[in-house]
């Protein structure tokens, strides 16, 4: 293998032939041997040697100072001068192209391998440190890069989090207007709708108790009762609906909240041989019982409803103490929800009879005591709405 690829530019061809013969002999490769100097310039920039031999005052052509000038501009190859002129405008015209070296001819053969050999190391260590500053100069650039994508990851999450807390903010809104044109209505609804059903409710109950009435006629009476106590507990929800109080808040033990709710509903859980599970830790919490005991009555009584028979209700808890937060799940193997999307909408409901905002209600409540409400994964057989809220020692 040779040591390195060198062009020779000399017009005399005996200079040329002994200086091609003794670089070969020292096992050298000489690429081109060329007299012209417009032909040394293409060749030295389509090969790329790794170094030329240029003799500077060549017959015919521009001189191999303007050679390496031009080359210079295009690629970066060390030149070593060879000449006969050691005149001091000569040499200084050659320093502007800054060749590694200016051998006076005759030059001794020994005296032309040693520049050449430092020469080519020179260009070595020049390469390594070209390589180094780059490689410095890269490193430097992909930790800058790095830094500045994390910059933006986090000014990207910022932004999100930002577009996410406004469109909160403006369904918020959109929420409290809804609630506040419902509110006026349902205020002015209760008034006119109430009394009425007042009056019936009461002469109802009178027939009921007093006249003498036939078996289907009795029947009919009950049906008017149970229609007004419906359309009672819809103005009853429509008003807790539209208008939030405040809470009431005391010192309440979550298991005994949902035992009293059982003993209420325990009918209702014989009748479908559903089996109530109160798995609920000793967890006392600051809250409104009313309130509370009705979003745990609400949906208690969704899943029972979800069950056809022989089913299984199952209420646990987790403490979270790094967050301060207690996670509450209600649990059930019925036949899961339908539309889970549209499932806290006001007025939707999949049921028969219903008004459709006892969810709507459960999560403003939870909503107020600075919680949340939310279905944590449906489908038949295994349906949990998971019910969080801040846990205080």
């Amino acid at each position: 293998m040779s040591k390195a690829d060198i062009l020779i530019v000399e017009d005399d061809n005996l200079t040329a032939s002994v200086i091609r013969k003794y670089l070969e002999k020292n096992n050298y490769n000489v690429t081109f041997v060329i007299e012209n100097g417009e032909t040394a310039v293409s060749k030295a920039l389509e090969s790329k040697p790794d170094l030329i031999l240029m003799d500077i005052f060549l017959k015919d052509s521009i001189d191999g100072i303007e050679v390496a000038r031009r080359i210079k501009q295009k690629v970066d190859i060390p030149v070593i001068f060879l000449t006969a002129d050691s005149s001091n405008d000569t040499i200084q015209r050659a320093k502007i192209t800054e060749p590694f070296g200016y051998l006076v001819k005759p030059v001794d053969s020994s005296v032309l391998i040693t520049n050449i050999e430092l020469t080519l190391q020179k260009q070595i260590s020049y390469n390594k440190r070209i390589l180094e500053t780059l490689q410095k100069a890269n490193d430097e650039l992909e930790k800058r890069v790095k830094e500045r994508t994390e910059e933006l990851y986090k000014a990207n999450e910022v932004l999100k989090n930002e577009i996410t807390q406004r469109k909160q903010a403006e369904e918020e809104l959109r929420n409290a207007d809804r609630l506040a044109t419902i509110g006026k209505m349902s205020a002015v609804l209760a008034h006119e709708i109430r009394n009425p059903l007042n009056s019936i409710k009461i002469n109802a109950d009178i027939l009921h108790e007093t006249a003498v009435l036939a078996e289907n006629q009795k029947k009919r009476i009950k049906i008017i009762q149970k229609e007004v106590d419906r359309l009672n507990n819809l103005v009853k929800d429509v008003l807790m609906f539209s208008r939030q109080s405040g809470l009431m808040l005391i010192d309440l033990n979550l298991k005994n909240l949902v035992d009293g709710i059982h003993q209420q509903i325990v009918n209702n859980l014989d009748e479908k041989k559903i089996k109530f599970l109160n798995n609920v830790s000793d967890v006392k919490i600051k809250g409104d019982f009313e309130k509370l005991k009705q979003v745990f009555l609400n949906l208690i009584l969704n899943s029972v409803d979800a069950i056809y028979e022989d089913g299984m209700i199952e209420i646990e808890t987790r403490i979270d103490r790094n967050e301060d937060k207690v996670y509450i799940s209600v649990k059930d193997n019925g036949s899961g929800v339908a539309n889970p999307e549209k499932l806290f909408e006001p007025f939707f409901t999949s049921k028969n009879l219903g008004t459709g905002l006892g969810l709507s209600i459960s999560q403003n409540i939870i909503r107020q005591h600075n919680g949340e409400l939310v279905l944590h994964s449906s489908r038949p057989g295994d349906t949990v709405f998971q019910i969080i809220l801040p846990y205080n020692n």
